[in-house]
């Protein structure tokens, strides 16, 4: 048993054979007669010899001079001496430029070299180009946006004389007047303040009288804005003639002002006064989007919701107002002021917002806003 195994074993073993690579013979370099063993370029030469060939073969410029004349002879010990004569022997025995590979060439070389120049000469026009297609189209962008048609122009003037705000001024003004002609103890009159406050208001009826765009709406769209907006453009209107005047910086004023109205709502009309830094054109623009604006706090009533009928038409009267506002003020400041005047005026709505749901929690500021969309509704003839 054992012997039969050892049998097949050795016969397993003496089936595998090993080849091994046979050596090259290596042959004579026809440079410096060192042993070589490839033919390079047609030649049979050396590896020292094939580096030294394609770096001087490639090069623009020529080897110095040989101080022998060319009569150097090259062998395996001198020939890194002279490189001149050992160039000479590389093109004698036949090695040839034209045969390195073409990638590797100095034609192809500078030809790569070329085409790189000229695609980045490309681009740099193109970038050129594409700058000033740029600055050509923001320069006339720009242009557009400063420019004011004479439409815009005649809007702005409607406008200015739709809100008159000087007669809100000079109530003001003559409320101060007499308040500091009074006797300290005098002063605290609240009914005649809340007046002054209602008066304030009622200013807002003008600019739902004499907008025409307003008018243009039909009676069911005119009287649901009315009723949405008018505790906005009032309450902002008020604002700004507080502001304008300084009205509550007077100690007294606001002491009366904050007994009748609480001291959270004054707080907030604060900030929403604080936010108030417009010219007057500017506000009345803002008081004008608001005007149609749909935007109404959301309370909730056993009544189905009442929709605008033509919802398209008020939507494209607003975004009018909302573009002249901001050619408005690309014209009279930059695009950075601009940027700043709306986002102030985004604040102050959401500031305003507060004020509103937290005074229509109080019964005398709803019956004050009441009242002036009753009369307004009496002065444009509106009927529900």
């Amino acid at each position: 048993m054992d012997n039969k195994s050892i049998e097949n074993s050795n016969d397993k073993t003496s089936s595998i054979t090993v080849t091994k690579k046979p050596n090259k013979i290596p042959v004579e370099c026809k440079i410096c007669g060192a042993p070589a063993y490839y033919s390079y370029v047609g030649v049979v030469v050396c590896f020292p010899c094939k580096v030294f060939f394609k770096r001087h073969a490639e090069e623009k410029q020529a080897p110095p001079k040989c101080i022998f004349n060319g009569n150097c002879e090259i062998n395996t010990f001198n020939r890194h001496i002279c490189s001149s004569c050992r160039l000479a022997k590389c093109f004698a025995s036949g090695m040839q430029v034209e045969m390195f590979r073409s990638s590797r060439t100095v034609k192809s070389y500078t030809k790569r070299k070329k085409t790189a120049t000229e695609i980045s000469t490309a681009l740099v026009k193109f970038k050129n180009i594409d700058q000033t297609q740029q600055s050509l189209i923001q320069n006339q962008l720009q242009s557009n946006l400063l420019r004011l048609s004479i439409h815009d122009w005649n809007l702005l003037s409607k406008i200015t004389y739709c809100y008159d705000e000087n007669s809100g001024f000079s109530l003001a003004k003559c409320f101060l007047q007499e308040h500091h002609n009074l006797h300290p103890k005098m002063r605290y009159k609240l009914g005649r303040l809340n007046e002054l406050f209602l008066s304030f208001i009622g200013r807002a009826q003008l600019f739902f009288q004499n907008n025409s765009h307003f008018n243009s709406l039909c009676s069911h769209d005119r009287s649901l804005l009315l009723n949405n907006t008018m505790k906005y453009v009032g309450g902002l209107g008020a604002c700004f003639i507080i502001r304008q005047t300084g009205l509550l910086n007077d100690l007294t004023i606001f002491k009366s002002a904050e007994i009748i109205y609480s001291s959270g709502i004054l707080a907030n009309t604060s900030r929403v006064i604080n936010q108030l830094n417009f010219d007057s054109t500017f506000f009345k623009l803002l008081l004008a989007l608001i005007v149609f604006s749909t935007f109404n706090y959301t309370y909730y009533l056993n009544v189905a919701p009442i929709n605008l009928m033509d919802i398209k038409k008020v939507l494209s009267i607003q975004n009018m107002y909302a573009e002249l506002a901001w050619r408005y003020l690309i014209y009279k400041y930059d695009d950075k002021q601009a940027v700043v005047f709306f986002s102030s005026f985004i604040r102050s709505i959401f500031s305003l917002h507060d004020v509103v749901v937290e005074a229509f929690q109080m019964k005398h500021c709803k019956e004050m806003v009441k009242s002036v969309i009753e009369q307004t509704k009496k002065t444009i003839e509106l009927t529900e």
